[in-house]
């Protein structure tokens, strides 16, 4: 089936509804009206309201908020996660009915909603906020039968306080000003999720090790190509995030999604941009250094929102929350297949990768392509709403795999590739006596460095060449088991040819020469290791 098929709603049978909707009241185009309607209490009321769509909440007005919200909803508890550079509190709120803990068995679905990752794209914040306040004015709000609900609405909480109405050129408001998009170090946080260079972002994947969830959700607005959709979307495109889910969300969510949003006057697609000639429509990279393409790597479903940033403010925050809430809904309606999938995808590398060989392999590097046939997307030739017949470059496919090892060795000296790893909540074991097997170690043939730097770092890129040997791994030397729950990250993270590992954000540049040995090396049996 053309993709196109299968993400686009019938249009006819929409046109429809919508004539019917609107003839009959049923849709709200204004989200002032939607409060009125609503009752809300004033002093629940978001900055974004109060100011009729002129402002966006700082730090302090996010957190006044939120303590309200606590005050008032039993249901609803705020939890310090970290600190920005500057100091200030990093907050989640749980909502759950009864309340989430972290060690209990729970069948319930797992969800972490996160905003102003970018903090210039405030549409997500205020839209988020108004999710909690509607949470916590219903302590038996249907989602909370099925779900834990984690907001993180002001991610980015010291880029947030640099407003400026400058900030974001070519946005429709908020007039008085919005964020900036990095942190106060210049660091994008959407760019950090594998090197982790910002406390912010160390924070953040704290807290994902300890929530673990099965849905990320991360709200952005974006600036990119013109077209005739509210809000885009998209899934991970990792060629080693579990395949069933990405089948999952491409083939069954992500359509149910969209045509429920198309009932309700909200057009969405998946994300993208057009080219020079609107001949294509092409998505963002698969790297794990994104937050959505990282939660895919970790096998959970990862969930990107882009508002529209020449719509108006309060059209964007109303097209975000509607397709939150869509997504939350789906989940709740959908829990057991999609905790099923998270589960299946966990328990099958780990068993796969076990034992020595394995048919694993894990994608270092890939490239863009198109899916068969075009897709029509909704554009504009100069002001004039247009439809585009266009090929859809949205899938990546690999350009460089290699087999997965049984394990890691790393030598004891490499602290600092240890810390990084425990990071990101893999487990690292230390030998307690030496060990003695076959490994594959790597020569480097060729090293190629970044001309320009890009977050701070000028990038390596090496190609090697291997060879079996066999040796030995001495008392303190650290290894890492491929099957664990998050051995994806760690094979992109240590392998010397992945793209977004760390020899690519120079944590090993000490090491690493033409003709010289990769310091960490592949073992290539199963084997005991006495760890401590």
């Amino acid at each position: 089936m053309n993709i196109g098929q299968k993400i686009i709603p019938d249009i006819r049978r929409t046109a429809n509804f919508l004539a019917i909707a609107i003839l009959s009241g049923f849709i709200s185009w204004s989200s002032a009206q939607w409060s009125i309607a609503q009752h809300v209490n004033e002093n629940f009321l978001t900055v974004a309201e109060s100011s009729q769509f002129k402002a966006t909440s700082t730090s302090a007005q996010v957190e006044e908020l939120v303590a309200r919200l606590v005050a008032h909803a039993p249901h609803l508890e705020a939890k310090e996660f970290g600190r920005t550079v500057e100091n200030r509190p990093m907050t989640a709120v749980y909502c759950a009915n009864p309340p989430y803990q972290a060690d209990a068995e729970d069948p319930r679905g797992v969800v972490l909603v996160i905003g102003n990752i970018h903090s210039g794209e405030c549409d997500g914040k205020e839209a988020i906020l108004m999710l909690l306040r509607e949470i916590a004015e219903d302590p038996q709000h249907p989602w909370l039968e099925k779900l834990i609900l984690v907001f993180s609405p002001n991610y980015n909480a010291d880029g947030n306080d640099q407003m400026a109405p400058n900030n974001r050129p070519g946005q429709i408001g908020p007039e008085q000003g919005m964020g900036r998009r990095t942190t106060m170090e210049g660091f994008d946080l959407n760019r950090d999720f594998m090197k982790l260079d910002a406390p912010e972002a160390r924070a953040m994947v704290r807290l994902i090790d300890n929530l673990n969830p099965d849905m990320f959700i991360d709200c952005h607005t974006t600036n990119g190509s013109k077209h005739q959709y509210q809000l885009t979307y998209d899934i991970p495109h990792h060629p080693s995030s579990p395949a069933s889910i990405r089948e999952y969300m491409r083939e069954t969510m992500m359509p149910a999604i969209t045509e429920r949003l198309w009932g309700e006057g909200i057009k969405t697609f998946y994300y993208g941009n057009f080219d020079r000639g609107n001949t294509s429509w092409a998505t963002y990279g698969y790297e794990p250094r994104y937050s959505t393409e990282y939660l895919g790597l970790r096998g959970k479903f990862g969930v990107l929102s882009e508002s529209y940033s020449y719509l108006d403010y309060e059209k964007r925050i109303e097209a975000s929350k509607a397709f939150v809430t869509a997504c939350l809904n789906y989940f709740a309606e959908n829990r057991d297949k999609i905790k099923a999938l998270v589960s299946d995808a966990e328990r099958s590398w780990i068993d796969e990768t076990s034992n020595f060989p394995n048919n694993q392999s894990v994608a270092l590097t890939a490239e863009l392509q198109e899916f068969p046939g075009l897709i029509q997307v909704k554009g504009f030739q100069g002001d004039e709403p247009t439809d585009f017949s266009v090929k859809f470059l949205g899938d990546y496919a690999p350009t460089l795999e290699r087999p997965v090892p049984y394990a890691y060795l790393i030598p004891k000296d490499l602290t600092t590739i240890v810390t990084k790893l425990r990071q990101h909540g893999i487990q690292v074991e230390e030998l307690a006596e030496t060990w003695s097997g076959n490994f594959e170690e790597l020569t480097i043939t060729a090293l190629h460095q970044a001309p320009r730097a890009f977050q701070g770092h000028r990038t390596i890129r090496l190609e090697v060449e291997a060879n079996q040997l066999t040796g030995n791994g001495e008392v303190g030397d650290f290894i890492v088991r491929v099957a664990q729950p998050f051995g994806r990250v760690a094979c992109f993270l240590l392998e010397a040819e992945s793209n977004d590992g760390l020899a690519t954000w120079n944590y090993l540049d000490d090491r690493l020469q033409v003709g010289g040995k990769f310091p960490i090396r592949r073992i290539m049996e199963t084997g005991t290791f006495n760890g401590k």
